[in-house]
């Protein structure tokens, strides 16, 4: 999970046109779903990623960081059903873009057999920093941070119960994300290790950028930090 930035894309106008009292999501035009997914694309592809389908480099799920194939499952972070928030079934800052498991995220969190959850409690991706909260351990583990808040902590332990961050096979695809650094030569760590603290800081630097938009790049950046 990693934080998203809504404040530099544009919500498609067509979501104006749009009324939850007299309509729903099976209403919800294809021209407009369209416009929506280009913009959800663009706030969590790397930059220059433009497609509608998400199909171009760097389009990853905003909660498992997983990558989105073809059109991906457009997300309401609130539930949009008459018992919970109907009036944000078109509400842009209510939309995210996230994978189509059904073991984890999206489709995970409003399965019909889900425990209630309070929405409140959870980490909204464009509002918190989900780094704040968890730490995503080599072994693909997803481990609640230390020393928080009894708030923080519920909010934390909610969000990875919700949502399944902890489904066994993400977590496997986790740890295969970080394979290809744990298994560099041991030559190779002490050639870096045999450097300064600038430049061996700003190798693993580099190497952050150079993955932060491939899938599980939190994985890969909490190992990287450590080593």
């Amino acid at each position: 999970m990693h934080k998203l930035d809504r404040s530099g894309v544009a919500a498609p106008d067509c979501l104006d046109g749009y009324d939850y009292k007299t309509q729903t999501w099976d209403d919800f035009g294809n021209e407009c779903k369209k416009l929506l997914r280009a913009a959800l694309v663009q706030m969590q592809g790397s930059p220059g990623v433009t497609t509608e389908d998400a199909s171009e480099y760097g389009v990853r799920c905003a909660y498992c960081e997983g990558q989105i194939f073809h059109e991906g499952h457009i997300e309401h972070f609130r539930r949009k059903n008459l018992k919970h928030h109907p009036e944000l079934t078109f509400d842009w800052h209510n939309l995210f873009l996230a994978c189509g498991s059904k073991w984890h995220c999206g489709h995970y969190k409003d399965r019909k057999s889900a425990p209630p959850y309070d929405p409140e409690q959870l980490i909204k991706p464009d509002e918190h920093d989900p780094e704040d909260y968890l730490y995503f351990h080599s072994s693909g583990e997803v481990r609640v941070r230390d020393q928080l808040s009894a708030a923080d902590k519920l909010r934390a332990d909610a969000t990875i119960r919700v949502f399944g961050l902890d489904n066994q096979t993400l977590a496997g695809k986790r740890a295969r994300a970080v394979s290809k650094f744990r298994q560099m030569k041991s030559e190779d760590f002490e050639e870096i290790a045999s450097w300064g603290d600038f430049d061996r800081r700003k190798y693993f630097e580099g190497e952050i950028e150079a993955t932060r938009w491939e899938p599980y790049a939190t994985t890969i950046k909490h190992f990287l930090q450590r080593t």
